[in-house]
């Protein structure tokens, strides 16, 4: 009798995009495909926790729930300095109350989260303590959330180091390792410069745009500067602010760009040395940084990115 497979799942780093790990577990699961191995790279750390928690149900229904206001709410700005625009403590406290706390050790399916260590820029592999701080440690994404401090050591996000983390899944015992890369189509590699008069008119945002947008509600950062203005320095400096707007990139823009750049470097340069046998690739590049309010749209087009992909996981 064939040796059966022990098959591990990489869930890759993409802030809001991240949802989209969601829909790609419910498509494998309809295919009964249960892996027994989950490891998660920043945002993939959250889905994986829940995964491996048997939590995906009661997550997949809070995250459907999601309005833009309540994003801005969990945002706790950090006003003294310590590494982050935002502390993160708002949101684990809340997700601890609503999810509970658990131990690595006791979860019913492996689980690992990638972090990195700012002082030395190594790979931190998180394995066992409590689960929701070895989720937080690994979405410290660099100027907008804090570091976390964990034995000793100052944590940022995984994806500055592993965004995919397929290396981990390995050295966990999987055999057969299914990946998911939600970097794979942020970078515009046809700036309106070099197209034609005719292709530069046509979106790049998805045609169903019901689904992909909704231009009654201000996007994260609109909120987010209102919320900022409105509440410390008043209505008159929010409408200089408004009547001041650069066409430059915002500060936080270019940060999350730059980031994009880099995980999608690293991530060609290990998938060429170690690559998953299957590498999902769901294409939500339009989506922002925090529009984590955009849950059905993302976990739709993961389920959609494992259809895309049938034939190659019939063997399995």
């Amino acid at each position: 009798m064939a040796k059966k497979r022990k098959i591990g799942l990489a869930l890759g780093s993409g802030s809001a995009r991240g949802w989209s790990h969601i829909g790609v577990i419910r498509a494998l699961e309809k295919r009964e495909i249960y892996p027994e191995i989950i490891c998660g790279t920043s945002v993939g750390s959250i889905v994986a926790a829940a995964y491996a928690s048997n939590q995906l149900d009661d997550l997949e229904a809070w995250v459907k729930t999601l309005e833009w206001k309540d994003i801005v709410g969990f945002m706790d700005f950090n006003f003294k300095g310590g590494g982050g625009l935002f502390k993160g403590k708002k949101l684990f406290d809340y997700m601890k109350e609503r999810f509970g706390e658990s131990e690595i050790s006791s979860l019913p399916k492996k689980f690992g989260a990638v972090a990195t260590d700012v002082e030395t820029g190594f790979e931190v592999w998180l394995r066992s303590g409590k689960l929701l701080s070895a989720a937080r440690a690994s979405i410290s994404l660099p100027a907008i959330f804090t570091p976390v401090l964990r034995d000793g050591r100052w944590l940022v996000d995984g994806g500055l180091v592993n965004p995919v983390p397929v290396s981990l899944c390995r050295a966990m015992g999987a055999d057969y390792i299914i990946a998911v890369d939600l970097n794979s189509d942020l970078l515009d590699t046809n700036p309106p410069s070099i197209q034609s008069n005719e292709e530069s008119t046509q979106s790049t945002v998805p045609e169903d745009n019901e689904n992909h947008s909704n231009s009654k509600d201000p996007s994260f950062w609109t909120a987010t500067k209102e919320r900022i203005t409105s509440s410390f320095w008043g209505k008159d400096l929010k409408d200089t602010l408004e009547k001041e707007k650069d066409e430059r990139p915002s500060m936080i823009e270019v940060i999350s760009k730059s980031i994009n750049i880099m995980q999608i470097r690293i991530t060609r340069s290990r998938m060429a040395g170690d690559p998953p046998d299957v590498l999902l690739t769901p294409k939500l590049g339009y989506m922002g940084l925090m529009e984590f309010h955009r849950a059905k749209e993302a976990i739709d087009e993961g389920f959609a990115s494992v259809e895309r992909f049938d034939s190659m996981l019939k063997d399995i």
